[in-house]
């Protein structure tokens, strides 16, 4: 019974802690609705921007293959002059 008890009481103060930082977080919000809006905003641009250049996302993607392609060929560079036992 004292451990349900205890239980109860742990859980209430949780309750309480979760309450006050769902409050905190809500006058957060409402305190800067404007500047959520504005980073809304910001994403929807950059988000139609990126619709709109597809080739942008591809970038990223290229200078990855290249990079492996030149890591490999270097890696093999550098295996063939290890093999001769000298540098």
């Amino acid at each position: 019974m004292r451990r349900r008890k205890k239980t109860e009481n742990l859980m209430m103060a949780g309750m309480g802690v979760f309450g006050l930082l769902a409050l905190l977080f809500a006058c957060a919000i409402c305190c800067k609705f404007k500047e959520l809006k504005t980073a809304i905003d910001v994403v929807d641009a950059s988000a139609d921007f990126l619709a709109k250049t597809k080739r942008v996302i591809g970038v990223p993607f290229v200078f990855f293959f290249l990079s492996i392609i030149s890591v490999l060929v270097w890696s093999g560079s550098f295996a063939a002059v290890i093999s001769m036992n000298h540098i």
